[in-house]
């Protein structure tokens, strides 16, 4: 049924399967520039809440919102607190990174301007945030 016979499959290494395998998926980058992320974006979520919240229906579209920021930054958080427990990779001390050269799709830059362009959109959506908000509560 087979044709030849020969049996093609051959074995290979689980390792070769993942690529990243026994690494910890987050890990090139260290916990501060996370955080910062988390950081910008809870500003949204907060000055949101300060602004409209109050009304029964903002609040029950804020608690969607809500609830959605929380299980979006809680699984990635998750994932890599498991990967790290077992793990025996150590994280990359904020020093090092900022003082590091970080590989991008467009050549590489220096720590502190990598995790510049990664803060520019979460930054910006806070101040837009808090700019709407303004606008909001002096014309309202």
């Amino acid at each position: 049924m087979h044709g030849s016979g020969r049996n093609i499959a051959h074995h290979v290494p689980e390792t070769d399967l993942r690529s990243d395998y026994a690494h910890v998926p987050g890990a090139e980058f260290p916990k501060a520039v996370y955080r910062s992320v988390v950081g910008a974006f809870a500003a949204v979520v907060v000055v949101a809440w300060l602004t409209f919240g109050g009304g029964s229906d903002a609040d029950l579209t804020l608690a969607f919102a809500s609830v959605l920021t929380v299980v979006l930054f809680a699984l990635p958080i998750l994932v890599r607190r498991t990967a790290a427990a077992r793990s025996t990779d150590k994280p990359e001390s904020l020093d090092a990174f900022l003082g590091s050269r970080v590989d991008t799709a467009t050549g590489p830059l220096a720590g502190g301007e990598a995790w510049l362009q990664i803060l520019i959109i979460p930054l910006t959506l806070a101040m837009a945030a808090v700019l709407i908000g303004a606008v909001f509560l002096l014309v309202a």
